[in-house]
């Protein structure tokens, strides 16, 4: 869901696997809501292999993934104010796109339905706060930019401990997430009980695999990280532990259907395999995934919109027995343009502010 590390330098590859992620969730989202538009929707196929796969979560995984790949490294610790100039970089490449989503998100899932989505939600939502404040989100997705910002603000903490650039600490900490997190998952599915319960289980997962994106780059991509066997045989047990050990045990405990570590191990294989097997360079998916972030957010807007147009015709119209591919190209196509035009006046502006406070802030803790 962000920009390069390098600044203007994008790497296509990684451009490629933001689109394929967007297009992952996009694929669930649509194939979930159109199936049920008439009993002449054909291509039940679609919505079948989405679910049983769980497409949403593979993309939401690798957006995460990635992240963890790329975040790290926009922060230059030898640089003036470098945890104000990242804060602030991330807040203008976030909220922008994301203010927009509110309104036009309570539109199309809210108000056009009757559902309420009153001032309270709209002011709460502008902070992104909402789900511990207790309104109602315009956008179910939003919780996703929640463990963003946890990610960014434990890049700060390590900063802030002198950890930031010792990544056996970075291993330490992913490895505990996911012990806390395992733990958690194998005493639920044996006694049915909880500890820390779900949700937190499967935060600290989250941010495990986004310390993993991290590490897999600094340890088995860049050359600085490869001398270091210690690090690079953790980065390879975790990656064992979560495409095959825990889906394992998972399956065995409680069999395939509803297993989340499913679709957890097949998007950490999407991420493995487009950055270092399938590495993906086209002008089409350097599009995507330059606007991958828009797509993301937007999409329910535009699905939302066409499923409450197209309730309302005649069950017999034809409009309403297509296959489900057309209704999935439809919508990534009006989605696409939707999200090329929030990147053009929304999200490139606020990138742009964002570099430009952050150099103002750099400039004023520079020692004269």
């Amino acid at each position: 869901m962000d920009d390069s590390a390098a600044g203007d330098h994008r790497l296509r590859h990684i451009d490629a696997l933001r689109a394929i992620a967007a297009l992952l969730v996009l694929w669930r989202h649509v194939a979930d809501a159109f199936v049920g538009l008439g009993a002449g929707v054909s291509g039940h196929w679609m919505v079948e292999w989405s679910a049983a796969l769980d497409f949403g979560r593979i993309g939401v995984v690798t957006f995460f993934l990635v992240s963890g790949y790329v975040i790290p490294f926009s922060i230059h610790p030898e640089r003036p104010a470098p945890i104000g100039t990242f804060l602030i970089r991330r807040f203008f490449r976030i909220y922008p796109a994301y203010w927009l989503s509110i309104p036009l998100g309570a539109f199309a899932t809210c108000w056009i339905w009757g559902l309420p989505f009153g001032v309270r939600d709209f002011l709460i939502g502008l902070t992104l706060l909402q789900d511990f404040l207790g309104a109602r989100s315009a956008l179910g997705l939003y919780w996703t930019l929640l463990v963003e910002w946890a990610f960014y603000l434990l890049c700060v903490l390590l900063l802030v401990f002198r950890s930031f650039d010792k990544p056996r600490r970075w291993l330490l900490l992913a490895v505990a997430f996911t012990l806390v997190h395992s733990a958690e998952m194998f005493v639920h599915w044996l006694t049915g009980r909880s500890t820390i319960g779900s949700a937190t289980a499967f935060g600290l997962l989250n941010l495990s695999l986004m310390l993993l994106g991290a590490l897999y780059r600094q340890s088995l991509v860049e050359e600085r990280g490869r001398g270091d066997r210690w690090l690079r045989n953790g980065v390879y047990g975790l990656l064992a532990w979560h495409l095959l050990i825990l889906p394992l045990g998972a399956t065995l405990a409680i069999g395939f259907a509803g297993n989340a570590t499913i679709p957890y191990a097949l998007g950490l294989l999407v991420f493995v395999v487009g950055v270092s097997f399938v590495q993906i360079r086209s002008r089409v998916t350097d599009w995507l995934g330059r606007i991958s972030y828009s797509i993301y957010l937007f999409h329910p807007v535009v699905f939302m919109l066409l499923l409450w147009a197209l309730q309302r015709l005649p069950p017999q119209s034809a409009l309403r027995a297509q296959h489900l591919g057309v209704y999935l190209l439809v919508n990534a196509l009006i989605t696409a343009a939707l999200a090329t035009l929030v990147y053009r006046f929304f999200e490139r502006p606020g990138i742009e502010l964002g570099r430009r406070a952050a150099r103002w802030v750099a400039r004023t803790q520079q020692k004269p």
